[in-house]
């Protein structure tokens, strides 16, 4: 596992406050992993029909090439260009040209400004899962540091990884375990026990304890697996539902990025973004990386699933 998974990023723009933070995630990451990243900006027209909107386009394209200019500065291997048309086939449509191993984009854009729905570009992106795709919300919390270091720089230490033990959320847990070596960071494996439903006895009491008993058990397991990986890892197990869980372990491990499958074992429908991957996305402090089709080098070696057992009868 000595080959990054993030060898190209394409970061999508529109110059609004959640994208130029998300600038900051994308350099951090193309300087981290060595990776080559691409700028790209979209415009509804190809043509300014008016003198405001010609000086609003001279007005981006400054924007561009300052930003391009600073990263190139800094070390980063960039491109930039401007594109016209539906910013996210537009986006799709460059990732599959480049080859793109992360897509990196904000939250919320200059026509998406309330908290609480997903952004229209962000949706049709992550939905179509080309491969992972890095979300940035503006900080909503002043528990949520957001990668900030004390130093007003962006840093990623500590990743929450969700895992339910379904195929995808072990592909995704596999990302994250080589991500969280590459950028020297700790990982959280954090699993969500969904409440029961009715009267409680003796008997449901300890079933509900043997559950979760057998579910420490294989966290024990992947745990000891990532540490002989020389990644820093622990596990986490809570009750309730497991957006709220995420969320609220995210926060109090001081996490600086969520990486998490868009489908879990109760996704159905491969075509759209999970229940729970949507309700992170929605309400996250912290930048988010959603990974539906995973791209690992072809000569990669798949340590999690290779290492693990099938889940053991009577768990849910």
């Amino acid at each position: 596992m000595k080959q990054s998974n993030v060898e190209r990023i394409l970061l999508a723009t529109d110059f609004s406050d959640s994208a130029v933070l998300t600038h900051d995630y994308a350099e951090y990451l193309a300087l981290s992993l060595s990776a080559s990243l691409d700028i790209l900006y979209v415009s509804e027209s190809a043509r300014a029909s008016s003198g405001a909107e010609l000086a609003a386009q001279q007005h981006v394209q400054t924007l561009l090439h300052t930003l391009h200019d600073r990263m190139r500065e800094h070390g980063v291997r960039v491109t930039a260009r401007w594109v016209a048309g539906n910013p996210g086939a537009q986006i799709l449509t460059a990732a599959r040209q480049l080859d793109a191993d992360v897509i990196a984009m904000g939250m919320q854009g200059h026509t998406q400004v309330s908290y609480g729905l997903l952004g229209s570009t962000v949706e049709p992106v992550t939905r179509a899962g080309y491969c992972p795709v890095l979300t940035v919300p503006l900080p909503q919390k002043e528990a949520s540091s957001c990668g900030m270091t004390s130093t007003g720089t962006i840093g990623i230490r500590r990743i929450l990884a969700p895992i339910d033990f379904s195929t995808p959320s072990l592909d995704s847990l596999e990302y994250a375990v080589k991500l969280a070596q590459d950028l020297a960071a700790d990982l959280v494996l954090l699993h969500v026990l969904e409440p029961e439903h009715g009267g409680w006895n003796l008997t449901r009491m300890e079933e509900a304890e043997r559950i979760r008993s057998s579910w420490e058990g294989r966290l024990r397991e992947l745990v000891e697996i990532i540490k002989s990986l020389a990644v820093s890892a622990t596990y986490d197990i809570r009750g309730g539902q497991p957006p709220d869980s995420i969320l609220a372990g995210a926060l109090q491990h001081k996490c600086d990025l969520i990486v998490i499958g868009t489908h879990g074992r109760q996704g159905r429908d491969r075509a759209n973004v999970g229940s729970v991957a949507e309700a992170v996305l929605k309400q996250t402090a912290c930048p988010v990386l959603t990974v539906k089709n995973p791209k690992f080098p072809s000569d990669g070696r798949r340590i999690i699933s290779g290492a693990l057992s099938q889940p053991n009868a009577g768990t849910h």
